[in-house]
């Protein structure tokens, strides 16, 4: 079994421009073969952009591993990879890693056995999934109306911001005093490191009817904080976007968050999604998977169809940019707020070298780190 990772720069290009548009072009796509088939994988590359680091495990563990142990299932590969890689800490960036390799391993069992993707896992219950639009960080409140205005055109009922904590009421009095009836919801990053200050967030914002607060509080895994803040919020809280283990996410839900929001190119892939999801079912809270909305739909045309056959999986996260039409054959259909994904993921090997990888310093200045840290 061949192994090949691709480093990748795909332009994150929004109408507004936003403040992220030279941080999310940075793709890991992975491509792995037998004899006569194949199949492709993503992993989310955070930390601002530490490739290198994803790549290291790639090159000197997984392809040297596949190269000599005779694995096909997806699960069994994820598990081997694990067990080789838990002194490093499984999460993050192993995991990261861990998920392009375990999804590709689906897409080529799929097409080794010429069946759709979703019946390979479990079978449809719908067609489409319902999405909503997840924005970037804008610098103006004005780009914040544009990017909603053009949203609502498009069919899109629920907007997502990023905004810093410094903007984000301006931002969602805005919304709200434009357009009352669209949804909103906000991801904050983690950025009060106090409950107070998190309960004083909540109490003023909850008066413009928001859906959830994401990520409120610094360090997001502070479980006992965080079950505080959800026994208080008169908003719905959501988080999981960094959560990795079946441990950890088991105690987020019992926190008593309302949503959950796993990330199937961070935690490990396709198989430790369902896993998670299996979790979810003994329990109340409901699934929001995560997914960075840049310009890459590898990894969310699994999450996607994950959707199609989990009726856990309420609303998929969504980008408001272009995907590339020259790097797959087959592209998610968006049509009034619903998308019908594409059933196997296949990139056009030739033309990745259209977006090859630009290696520059990417820091998302998320939380506090706006004030802290200034460009030269």
């Amino acid at each position: 079994m061949k192994v090949k990772p691709f480093s990748l720069s795909i332009p994150f290009n929004t109408n507004p421009p936003s403040d992220w548009k030279d941080t999310w072009d940075v793709q890991l796509y992975v491509k792995v073969e037998d004899e006569k088939d194949y199949g492709w994988g993503e992993t989310l590359v955070a930390g601002s952009g530490i490739i290198n680091s994803y790549l290291s495990i790639i090159n000197d563990i997984v392809i040297p591993v596949l190269s000599k142990v005779e694995l096909n299932e997806p699960t069994d590969v994820r598990t081997i990879l694990e067990k080789i890689l838990f002194s490093a800490g499984n999460c993050g960036v192993v995991s990261g890693a861990i998920s392009a390799v375990e999804m590709a391993l689906w897409g080529l069992k799929a097409r080794k056995s010429n069946v759709e993707l979703t019946r390979l896992i479990d079978g449809k219950v719908r067609d489409s999934i319902k999405v909503y639009a997840s924005f970037p960080r804008f610098s103006k409140i004005d780009d914040v109306i544009i990017a909603t205005r053009k949203s609502i055109e498009r069919g899109f009922d629920l907007v997502k911001l990023h905004q810093s904590p410094s903007s984000v009421m301006d931002a969602v009095k805005a919304i709200r005093e434009n357009y009352k009836e669209v949804k909103i919801a906000i991801d904050l990053n983690s950025p009060f490191d106090n409950l107070d200050k998190a309960k004083e967030f909540v109490d003023k914002v909850h008066k413009y009817e928001i859906e959830w607060v994401e990520e409120p509080l610094w360090p997001p895994n502070d479980y006992d904080l965080l079950s505080k803040l959800t026994e208080f919020s008169p908003i719905p809280i959501a988080a999981g976007e960094n959560e990795y283990s079946l441990y950890g996410f088991k105690k987020l839900i019992e926190s008593g968050i309302t949503y959950l929001q796993p990330d199937i190119a961070k935690i490990g892939g396709v198989s430790k999604f369902l896993e998670i999801l299996d979790l979810t079912s003994k329990h109340k809270v409901r699934v929001l998977p995560h997914d960075r909305p840049d310009a890459s739909p590898l990894s969310l045309i699994y999450t996607l169809n994950l959707g199609l056959v989990r009726s856990q999986i309420e609303m998929v996260e969504y980008t408001i940019a272009d995907f590339p039409n020259d790097l797959f054959y087959s592209l998610p259909k968006f049509k009034d707020g619903y998308v019908y994904p594409s059933e196997n993921p296949e990139v056009i090997e030739e033309n990745i070298e259209k977006y090859s990888y630009k290696n520059r310093l990417r820091i998302l200045h998320f939380s506090d780190l706006e004030s802290k840290l200034t460009r030269k």
